[in-house]
């Protein structure tokens, strides 16, 4: 459904009564202010306008275009009204040209505004080509204008098609020669005869503009022409037209004559060419406006279009890197990375790349230089890798140059060559050793260069007398700066004397290096000499003393013995440093052991002063005494039989019984610890048997020692009173059985009672 709003004259408060709103005049003093209101027939058809946004209401166009103008009908309150008549005359004159081409809704059916009670519809008539009628729009409408120079946008774009809103109509008019079209807008409902009528005025001039395109420059080319030509409709220039340029925006540029701003006359070719020169040398975008002013029938008859010109330029950026660091060695490859990139908006063509090694370096991969790289784009990023060596250690420089698209750059970058250093060390171990003892020839190799040394192998030169009982070389492959390793060499001294041991370490381009030390082989004969007990009990400390006495006419050194401890002893060794003994010294070693398991074992000490200095003796022993202690507590009645609960001030019995049920040996003296709990206080207790004395007092009680062979079993009971109930109800009373010696804890058992008040 169509709404329609109507609007009414609301005087201002003082000056009611003289406020009129009639037919013919909306301006009465005193009726500024519209307000609406729900009766239709207050809106009144008042003034029209020519939509200025489509079409000036003066305006020119070339012959043979077609333009469109549209009107508005306004209220008396200055807004669009729909459904009114419009009437399009073509004022005709001799000399006047122009015909309709189209108007709004010319094809509609009905009857056209105003009518008496009754809307009327969106209807119009073109009557003839100088003569249409139309109906201002109940909607919008779009519609293509097909106007050959309607307004612009601000960058120079055509504006969108027109939209004809509620109030509007629309007329299209053509001509096919110069002249000059008038146009009288009638609009009947409007009753007052000084705004019934709106006028335009169409110059059409043989006048055609062709404007520069748009253009792109890589700086440097910093100037560029933009040719104005305006010509009639058979190609034919026209000279001496006015052309106004200017620039709008962008990085710093002037016309040839130095400014933003120039006007030229078009020549003989009806061209006006004008020279933009970018005075900065920066990247960017100029917008410039063009306006060909031609002036025909005594109107002005601009046309403008605005052009950009987008200044860009290479720009080349190029580094060179050594991706696996700052030094490389000798006589090896290493690689450069160059990296070449196109940092500015354009692209750079037949980009070449050249590398200039210092003296020294040598490209080790092929590469030759110089190097095309092509196009790079803008933005673009390329990189090349090339492997270099060097002979030679120092530091080398190396400059990269760029060229292309009126762009250089270049790039220095050093690296470190450095070299290896084979080194060698050798200790002999020991440098006293007795004769028929092995010996250890410890090599150390290390690089103490600043780059890897390949093939690294050392050999030892066993000599005479020393027997080799290892290899004797060793290849230690690559070794980086700063390694160090340690080879070792062993052999067997056959006889007394001094020996001289040289080893040689060689690696790829280096030296051989050498390294020796001095061996010195001694005649000793040791005695050796264990004391210590035969037999002990399970759980006791056995001691023991080690004696060593050099009974041979040789310096003994660097002896070490080693104890190893009998099973029974827990088992495991202990190695003893003797140290240098003299002929005839005696050395003598203290040690203690705990025995942990029954039966026999043997403790034996072995001495490896050399081969012809080793001694070995061995001792036995037997640990007797291993029980299997059984024990069972339990809380009865005072009678013996079962009870459950004890209240507060009872009296009740702990029985215990200790058996030695598996055990292979009689057990030591023992004696049974009962700890009771702060609820239960002790009264009295005793052996079943009767031999063995109970005694104790308050939370605690004791037996005297006693020992029970194989099989052997002794009960024990003691009575309790309950002095409190804990919360909880339950109390734990426990029993130990101990070794009476150390009181060491053989077994233990404990019995839960239930409390209660």
């Amino acid at each position: 459904m169509i709404v329609r709003r109507a609007f009414l004259m609301l005087a201002l408060i003082g000056v009611a009564a003289s406020c009129q709103s009639t037919p013919l005049d909306d301006i009465w003093p005193g009726c500024q202010v519209c307000v609406e209101v729900a009766q239709p027939a207050a809106q009144i058809p008042t003034s029209c306008r020519i939509e200025e946004r489509v079409s000036p209401r003066v305006d020119c166009n070339p012959v043979r275009t077609q333009h469109t103008l549209v009107v508005t009908v306004l209220d008396q309150c200055g807004n669009p009204m729909p459904g009114q008549r419009v009437e399009w005359i073509l004022s005709r004159y001799p000399e006047a040209v122009g015909d309709i081409v189209a108007v709004d809704d010319q094809y509609g059916t009905g009857r056209i505004a105003p009518m008496a009670a009754a809307y009327p519809g969106n209807n119009g008539n073109k009557i003839d080509n100088q003569y249409a009628v139309s109906v201002t729009n109940w909607g919008p409408e779009l519609i293509d204008a097909g106007n050959n120079y309607p307004y612009m946008s601000d960058n120079g774009a055509r504006l969108p098609d027109i939209t004809v809103g509620p109030g509007e109509t629309w007329l299209t008019i053509t001509s096919t020669r110069e002249g000059v079209t008038d146009i009288i807008i009638y609009i009947p409902g409007i009753r007052d005869g000084t705004k019934h009528k709106c006028w335009a005025k169409k110059i059409w001039a043989d006048f055609n503009v062709e404007f520069p395109e748009s253009a792109v420059n890589t700086l440097p080319d910093a100037s560029h022409d933009f040719p104005v030509t305006i010509t009639r409709t058979d190609g034919s220039g026209i000279p001496g037209q006015p052309v106004e340029a200017e620039i709008i925006d962008g990085p710093t540029a002037t016309f040839a004559n130095g400014q933003t701003v120039q006007k030229l006359e078009t020549n003989a070719n009806g061209i006006a060419d004008f020279q933009l020169k970018n005075s900065g040398g920066a990247t960017g975008t100029n917008r410039i406006r063009f306006t060909a002013l031609g002036s025909f029938y005594g109107a002005t008859c601009p046309r403008s279009r605005i052009v950009t010109k987008t200044w860009r330029k290479v720009a080349l950026e190029v580094d060179c890197t050594f991706p696996n660091g700052p030094t490389a060695a000798t006589g090896k490859t290493f690689a450069k990375v160059i990296t070449v990139r196109n940092t500015g908006d354009a692209p750079a063509e037949n980009v070449t790349l050249e590398d200039t090694p210092q003296g020294g370096l040598n490209v080790a991969d092929g590469s030759v230089f110089p190097m095309n790289l092509g196009t790079l784009a803008p933005g673009q990023t390329v990189s090349k890798t090339v492997n270099f060596s060097a002979n030679a250690a120092g530091t080398y420089s190396n400059t990269v140059r760029v060229r292309g698209g009126n762009a250089t750059a270049e790039s220095t970058c050093s690296i470190e060559v450095t070299e290896g250093k084979l080194e060698i060390a050798k200790v002999c171990d020991p440098t006293r050793a007795q004769a028929g003892s092995t010996v250890r020839f410890v090599v150390t190799v290390s690089n103490s260069g600043r780059a890897p040394l390949d093939n690294v192998v050392v050999v030892d030169e066993f000599p005479k007398g020393i027997k080799p009982t290892s290899q004797a070389s060793a290849n230690l492959g690559t070794m980086m700066p700063g390694d160090s390793q340690d080879v070792v060499f062993t052999g067997v001294a056959e006889a007394p004397g001094t020996y001289t041991n040289v080893a040689r370490a060689t690696a790829d381009g280096q030296q051989e290096v050498r390294a020796q030390c001095t061996l010195e082989v001694v005649q000793c004969k040791l005695e050796m000499e264990m004391i210590g007990p035969d037999e002990i009990y399970y759980g006791e400390d056995a001691n023991f003393t080690l004696k060593v006495t050099n009974v041979g006419d040789g310096q003994a050194e660097g002896c070490v013995v080693r104890v190893n401890y009998g099973s029974c002893l827990g088992g495991g060794f202990e190695d003893v440093n003797i140290g240098p003994m003299a002929p005839g010294e005696v050395w003598t070693h203290d040690w203690s052991k705990t025995a942990v398991a029954v039966g026999p074992c043997t403790i034996s000490a072995d001495s490896n002063c050399g081969a012809r200095c080793e001694i070995r003796r061995e001792a036995g022993i037997k640990v007797t005494g291993l029980t299997a202690l059984q024990v069972e507590m339990t809380d009865k009645a005072k009678d013996g039989v079962e009870a459950g609960v004890f209240r507060v001030g009872e009296t009740f019995l702990y029985r215990l019984r200790v058996e030695n049920d598996v055990g292979t040996e009689t057990t030591p003296e023992i004696n049974v610890v009962w700890n009771l709990p702060p609820e239960l206080e002790y009264v009295s207790g005793k052996s079943m048997s009767g031999d063995v004395v109970v005694t104790g007092s308050g939370n605690s009680a004791r037996s005297a020692d006693f020992a029970m062979g194989v099989g052997g079993r002794m009960d024990f009971e003691i009575l309790v009173r309950v002095v409190s109930a804990p919360a909880s109800t339950l109390v734990k009373t426990v029993a130990l059985i101990q070794r009476a010696a150390d009181s060491a804890e053989l077994a233990s058992e404990s019995e839960s009672t239930t409390l209660k008040k």
